[in-house]
């Protein structure tokens, strides 16, 4: 049945886009993302020649982007934005088109595992570990958040307003959504999970936090599905990078390195300028040159007193002059 990796984009007008871009659907927008998508699958397939590869919109695109698409040997599928509705007035609204999307991919059920990943990512390497796990259960990235943490606090506390008796015997952990892979069996009824939760939420008239997103509902499900469903940590393969609002420094670029690198806040920069370098010479730079594209510095240990001492010894037992 084969591996298919996809990406997501729903327009809606009038609906704001990712808070990182803050911007509304229009053109303009549409075009911004559509170049970011079109490095994300294409860099993908690169590495992954053997996997199947998907756009999914929840309306037709222009002419011009399916062809290019379908060019690079990915496919274009409309899905309906209908199961995990909500309004607008939500912050991360039209990322619940994800949900629609992996609901919809594993209804078919054409593939023997997925991946569904943000439109602001960049492939380095094969995937053929990613897939190997995937047989295991679904696959999540976790965010590595405090209990206090802002953010995992809003999914914790919206946890404890739709399920109080489950809250308190089991701690929620906040999953990103840039990223969830999984094999079939597995996928299918996380999603009837993650469908019972958003039906919750419409129970009580979506009184939840505005910024409820589609990180809610995974990380809620993926609680509620302790003990039947398999969850593995991404880690090993996605890390999210962030270059602008506050900066994380890793090593996973060089050093153990994973194959997606998730930049938030390159749509805009790193992205379009990765997309220009594919557009010039039919290829994606060096990991190397990427990362200085992105704005990733490779981390090291800044040099003191004791580092040097440190190499001064190594230097010293190479030239056996010290055991």
């Amino acid at each position: 049945m084969g591996n298919l990796v996809a990406c997501s984009f729903a327009f809606k007008e009038g609906f704001n886009t990712s808070p990182q871009v803050n911007m509304s659907a229009g053109d303009a927008t549409t075009q911004m993302y559509l170049k970011n998508i079109f490095v994300s699958l294409v860099s993908a397939k690169v590495h992954n020649e053997g996997d199947s590869f998907a756009l999914c919109v929840n309306e037709p695109i222009d002419d011009y982007w399916v062809r290019r698409f379908n060019e690079e040997g990915i496919e274009v599928k409309v899905v309906p934005f209908d199961t995990f509705l909500i309004s607008k007035d939500f912050t991360w609204a039209l990322a619940y088109f994800k949900l629609c999307v992996m609901k919809a991919l594993t209804d078919e059920g054409k593939y023997e595992r997925y991946l569904l990943m943000d439109a602001d990512t960049f492939t380095t390497r094969s995937y053929e570990d990613l897939w190997k796990e995937c047989d295991f259960g679904v696959l999540m990235y976790p965010l590595g958040h405090t209990f206090s943490h802002p953010d995992r606090e809003t999914v914790r506390e919206d946890f404890v307003k739709l399920y109080p008796d489950e809250a308190k015997k089991r701690e929620i952990v906040h999953y990103g959504g840039e990223f969830i892979a999984g094999n079939l069996a597995s996928l299918k009824e996380y999603m009837k999970v993650c469908e019972q939760v958003f039906e919750k939420m419409r129970e009580i008239n979506f009184d939840v936090s505005k910024n409820a997103g589609d990180e809610t509902i995974w990380s809620i499900a993926a609680a509620l599905s302790f003990g039947k469903t398999e969850f593995v940590s991404a880690c090993a393969y996605i890390f999210r990078f962030w270059t602008e609002r506050f900066y994380l420094v890793s090593t996973v670029t060089v050093s153990n390195p994973v194959c997606i690198w998730h930049l938030p806040v390159e749509k805009r920069t790193g992205m379009l300028r990765v997309y220009n370098y594919y557009m010039k010479k039919k290829a994606f730079p060096s990991v190397e040159k990427a990362s200085k594209i992105f704005g990733i510095v490779k981390a090291k240990r800044p040099v003191n007193f004791y580092t040097l001492a440190s190499l001064l010894e190594k230097v010293l037992r190479k030239l056996k002059i010290k055991k």
